[in-house]
Formats: structure tokens, sequence, C-alpha cells
């Protein structure tokens, strides 16, 4: 399983290395150890608009 992790500090390990700023999509318990660590912070996934949202009516 994956995650949406934007890197607060540039960090690496065996098998990734990432920089600060960058948003990633980070194995699962890579991601969570990074947040725990103060490394990281979860991104949170945005809704999507489905039909009848507010661009429905533009026109």
């Amino acid at each position: 399983m994956m995650m949406k992790i934007k890197i607060l500090t540039s960090c690496a390990g065996l098998d990734f290395s990432y920089a600060a700023g960058e948003t990633v999509d980070a194995p699962a318990g890579i991601g969570k150890d990074l947040i725990k660590a103060g490394f990281a912070e979860e991104v949170k996934p945005t809704p999507k608009k489905g039909k009848g949202g507010a661009d429905a009516d533009a026109g």
C-alpha cells in the first residue's frame, strides 16, 4: 500500500532518497516512519467533484 507524503526534511534510506519540498507516493511503512520522525507530513486526498457540483451549472 502506498501513501502520499510531503517531505519536510531531505532524507534517504536503502531504497529511497527524498528532497525537502517533494510530494511523493511512498510505501506506507516508510511514510509512517518519516511522519513519526518529523521528516514528512501526510497529504490527504482531495475529494473529487461529481455530478451536480458547482462546475456543472457553469456555462
